[in-house]
């Protein structure tokens, strides 16, 4: 049932990946954290979003040319966070994080179906895109959820579905291999994940390059209900594992 429940998590998780560029860790804790410890799965959910990402880029047209302006301002932010997350990976309560992450996205999921306005996010500078680059980056560290904040930002500052994802994507990708690093470096990955690392190669590629390719037929609205419905599903697995 361990094995099923991985399996079937890392596939959905997958195409949620190649769709969205990022939530492969929202999306995939939602079901290992019925079966894995956060400690044995946070590697896990930093190495399958970097090769699914590697993976759905091979699909991906090239809209946008590398948007220094655009997304520098989250990497570096989220970069200096990083290392501070991996630091806390070893001291939080696993039941507190979960419990903190998945009532955010009960909440705030179904508020931005609404589509609310706030001028001052929409007209926010590169300082305020660098605080939430820097949060991004210690949940990253912390457990692969470096999108969930950034993804909440960028949508609230009405950005469109191809802004969103490239920003997402390039952030998303920088911080999830400063965190494999730190991993390395630290000792978090040990023996009992490599059979883990090897299943999810060639769970996550084929769902992978399969949301790649969808995300060029879809709209705006509905890019963001798919986002939206994901995020709110995911922080409900996350609150209901704690009643187990």
């Amino acid at each position: 049932m361990t094995w099923l429940i991985f399996i079937i998590g890392s596939v959905i998780a997958g195409f949620v990946q190649g769709l969205t560029g990022f939530a492969f860790g929202l999306v995939a804790m939602s079901f290992w954290v019925w079966v894995l410890a956060p400690q044995l799965a946070a590697p896990l959910v930093v190495f399958a979003s970097l090769w699914s990402h590697m993976i759905s880029l091979s699909s991906e047209k090239k809209i946008y040319k590398f948007n220094k302006s655009l997304v520098l301002p989250y990497i570096l932010a989220g970069l200096i966070g990083v290392p501070i997350g991996t630091w806390l990976l070893d001291l939080i309560q696993p039941e507190i994080f979960k419990l903190v992450l998945g009532v955010f996205l009960i909440i705030w999921s179904p508020l931005m179906l609404f589509n609310p306005q706030f001028s001052i996010i929409k007209n926010a500078g590169k300082l305020a895109d660098s605080c939430i680059g820097f949060i991004g980056g210690v949940l990253g560290g912390l457990g692969g959820f470096s999108g969930a904040v950034p993804s909440a930002w960028v949508m609230l500052k009405n950005l469109n579905k191809d802004k969103q994802r490239y920003i997402m994507r390039h952030f998303n990708f920088s911080i999830q291999l400063s965190a494999m690093t730190a991993y390395l470096i630290k000792g978090n990955i040990q023996s009992e994940h490599i059979p883990y690392l090897a299943i999810l190669v060639f769970s996550v590629s084929i769902p992978a390059i399969f949301g790649a390719k969808l995300f060029y037929k879809i709209s705006d609205t509905q890019f963001k209900k798919v986002v939206l419905g994901l995020l709110f599903t995911s922080g409900i697995f996350m609150c209901l594992s704690l009643l187990i």
